[in-house]
């Protein structure tokens, strides 16, 4: 018999998708979201306030767990406070959590324990090796899995060329490097398209002041219909690959990167550019004759490195092993 499931909060919808894929399989597996989105807490109603949203939502969650087997909570930050109603727990790490907030001095120490402590280890892009692996050597990267089968074909929209940023504006995409990419391609493509990105992230203002159309933030699914739509779409300048590049070349639609990307050497993704200047030849190159992309090139890369049903899979075999160690 297959163990029963509790999703803590999601992060690049992985909670969303692993959930999906085992009701697809005829497993109900459960979600808990955060307890309340990130807001000003400041002041003594705004502590109040928190103090009782958090003591309720660790109350739920407490009840919730004595419910399922397994406990998989995602992002290192989360335990601090999920650890009270959910001690045993699989820990997911996704990014921010222990690539930045880690090394700032208020969280190293819960960061850490909440890897040392849990009873296995994730992490979603290979970049987070080095921040991981040092504390828990047994951690499991496992790509950011895409529903590969719910994802409709790239089609470009009709009208003018339209290019596409894919992250969020801010330091750890890229920061300045991506900001200098927009202002370049904004240049570039000139009146013959229109650059666009996504009114998110601390630096999204300065991407505005440099020529880039913003859109507000939506919902997974309208942002996964302006990613399928773009004429081309460009990735972050960090040097990885994150869930909302996979979800355009899931798609099938060309994706232009600013950067090189040695981490994926085992298996080199089809993409175009690998530094600033080639971004933009690139992008313009598209736009110049979208034809010549192919679509199915790209979606069998995806397809064959980050498809959910393999995820699932690892997953579920974790799953099992923790619950062979507890016994």
């Amino acid at each position: 018999m297959s163990p029963s499931v509790l999703h803590v909060n999601d992060a690049a919808s992985t909670a969303r998708r692993l959930i999906g894929e085992a009701a697809r399989r005829g497993r109900h597996w459960d979600f808990l979201p955060k307890a309340a989105p990130a807001q000003d807490w400041s002041g003594p109603l705004g502590q109040a306030r928190k103090a009782a949203i958090g003591a309720s939502w660790v109350l739920r969650l407490k009840l919730a767990a004595r419910r399922h087997d397994i406990v998989h909570v995602h992002s290192a930050s989360t335990v601090a406070h999920s650890r009270i109603g959910a001690p045993r727990y699989v820990l997911h790490c996704h990014g921010t959590d222990v690539r930045t907030a880690q090394y700032q001095p208020r969280w190293t120490a819960t960061i850490r324990r909440a890897l040392t402590e849990a009873e296995a280890v994730f992490f979603s892009t290979p970049d987070l090796a080095e921040h991981v692996l040092g504390h828990r050597s047994d951690a499991i990267y496992l790509p950011v899995p895409i529903p590969m089968a719910g994802i409709p074909a790239w089609a470009p929209a009709g009208g003018r060329p339209r290019v596409v940023f894919a992250s969020r504006w801010g330091p750890d995409k890229g920061g300045q490097a991506q900001l200098d990419l927009a202002a370049a391609l904004v240049a570039a493509v000139g009146d013959d398209g229109e650059v666009v990105g996504v009114d998110w992230g601390p630096q999204a203002a300065d991407a505005a002041a440099r020529g880039v159309v913003l859109v507000p933030r939506t919902d997974p699914e309208r942002y996964l219909e302006l990613l399928r739509t773009a004429t081309v779409v460009v990735g972050q300048s960090a040097g990885i690959l994150a869930s909302s590049e996979l979800e355009a070349m899931a798609a099938g639609a060309p994706l232009v990167v600013p950067v090189p990307l040695p981490l994926y050497a085992d298996s080199p993704p089809p993409v175009l550019g690998g530094d600033p200047d080639a971004a933009v030849a690139a992008v313009l190159r598209v736009l110049g004759d979208p034809g010549a992309h192919d679509p199915a090139a790209v979606r069998s890369w995806v397809a064959a490195t980050h498809d959910v049903t393999g995820a699932y899979d690892v997953v579920a075999k974790v799953y099992e092993g923790v619950l062979a160690d507890r016994r």
